[in-house]
């Protein structure tokens, strides 16, 4: 089974080139398929990646010892957790590498009673995953381009119930 294969390790600032590379590889395609000039990942300094890796958990993932990409995941506020991004080489994308991931991460954080993450609503294979995990499409949207729209997911992990009176 792939997911016994796979590992998350903390990353630290001696990562940070290796993964910066990953981030830029993993968007690539993006943004010459979307021409994001603007917000793409590309286009980021190294200096604010390296930044973000002091921001709640960044992570490598390993497949098999070998590095095959990086997920970060933050406290939004009390009770909510966001994944801010999660990278897979294009090589070992479809093979249920960001679905291990992320139900581990939720599971590592039973504190969140709701996640958060944003996806591009054209990348379709994206977006099945993530409703695949009980991940639902909110009504806010960011129009980036005219190719490009930035749509918002929410889970919610467990019910708050209200008390018996």
């Amino acid at each position: 089974m792939i997911e016994s294969k796979i590992s998350l390790r903390k990353a630290t600032v001696e990562d940070a080139e290796k993964l910066f590379e990953i981030q830029r590889k993993v968007f690539e395609p993006l943004y010459e398929k979307y021409e994001d000039h603007e917000t793409t990942p590309v286009n980021q300094t190294f200096e604010r990646f390296k930044e973000r890796l002091k921001t709640g958990d960044y992570f490598k993932i390993t497949l098999e010892n070998l590095l095959v990409g990086s997920v970060h995941v933050y406290p939004k506020s009390p009770g909510v957790m966001r994944f801010h991004m999660i990278n897979i080489l294009d090589e070992f994308q479809g093979k249920g590498i960001a679905q291990q991931v992320m139900m581990r991460l939720e599971g590592l954080h039973p504190e969140a009673n709701r996640w958060e993450l944003d996806t591009i609503q054209e990348e379709k294979r994206n977006c099945y995953l993530y409703e695949k995990m009980g991940y639902v499409q909110t009504d806010e949207k960011w129009k980036v381009n005219d190719k490009m729209t930035i749509v918002h997911y929410v889970k919610t992990t467990r019910l708050n119930h209200m008390p018996c009176l």
